[in-house]
């Protein structure tokens, strides 16, 4: 397989990133642009999805912003409704937005102290935003054949933890939603897959966490250092294309290997001192 060739394929698509003024998602945006698709942008940051749209335009591409809330149906119709009447066409979905800023994350603590407007907010953006976004794009992508659907979340979806129950709920539900909707789409032509993402060296991440708590994730990695939102938006752009035509109801993890080995592993010299390199 010619993997630069089936990249290729997005040359004239369009897609819609949601999400997309800072991180994983401009970096994505960005991505599908150099690969020749027509990209929205739809995030709540209007300023950010200006910017990311002009920085497509500067490089030959076409871009259109949308400023919206996927957690509003009416911005998520209206998005769809733009993408098409600019594009005349829809091809890719990345649901990349999630609500995870300071005022959420600081709340989400676990199933006793979360409160309702933390749980109500999460799931509003994690899951129902990537609801809304598969319920009217997909009627959109049939119209030329089917579609792509990248649904990005966390592997806080798979452990538990003592904190973010919220969030962590909110991103298994998006991985089950991934494979309902492979199931019940994909004979018409739409294939959908999730990203599971690890701890990415984001503007979110890097304002978020200090020395300490860094030191501590990369202790557990399996690679020499943390991703970069680059590492993930390959990965999105592989399953949007056509290099990634027989996958799909999958989530892909992409970690640097956190999920992979035993929670003992930054112990290891003293759990298995025979084994240490």
């Amino acid at each position: 397989m010619n993997s630069s060739a089936d990249t290729d394929s997005l040359h004239g698509t369009a897609a819609i990133v949601t999400g997309a003024a800072q991180g994983i998602g401009r970096v994505t945006a960005l991505s599908l642009a150099s690969h020749g698709a027509r990209v929205t942008i739809l995030d709540i940051n209007g300023d950010g999805a200006h910017a990311v749209a002009d920085e497509i335009r500067d490089t030959g591409g076409d871009a259109h912003a949308v400023v919206g809330d996927v957690a509003k149906e009416p911005d998520v119709v209206r998005t769809v409704e733009e993408t098409l009447a600019r594009f005349g066409r829809l091809d890719v979905l990345v649901n990349n937005a999630v609500a995870y800023n300071r005022e959420v994350e600081g709340s989400d603590l676990n199933v006793v102290s979360t409160p309702n407007e933390v749980w109500d907010r999460t799931m509003a953006v994690n899951l129902h935003g990537a609801v809304l976004g598969c319920r009217h794009a997909i009627p959109a992508m049939l119209t030329t054949g089917g579609g792509t659907i990248v649904n990005v979340g966390s592997t806080a979806g798979f452990s538990g933890d003592t904190n973010h129950v919220a969030y962590a709920a909110s991103m298994a539900a998006k991985y089950s939603l991934t494979r309902s909707v492979a199931t019940s789409h994909g004979k018409l032509g739409i294939r959908c897959n999730a990203v599971a993402t690890g701890l990415v060296l984001s503007p979110t991440a890097r304002g978020n966490l200090d020395p300490v708590k860094l030191g501590i994730y990369r202790d557990n990695l399996l690679v020499p250092d943390f991703a970069e939102p680059e590492d993930i938006a390959s990965v999105i752009v592989f399953l949007a294309s056509d290099a990634g035509r027989y996958v799909t109801g999958q989530t892909i993890i992409v970690d640097g290997g956190f999920q992979a080995h035993q929670p003992w592993h930054a112990q290891a010299h003293i759990v298995h001192p025979e084994a240490v390199l």
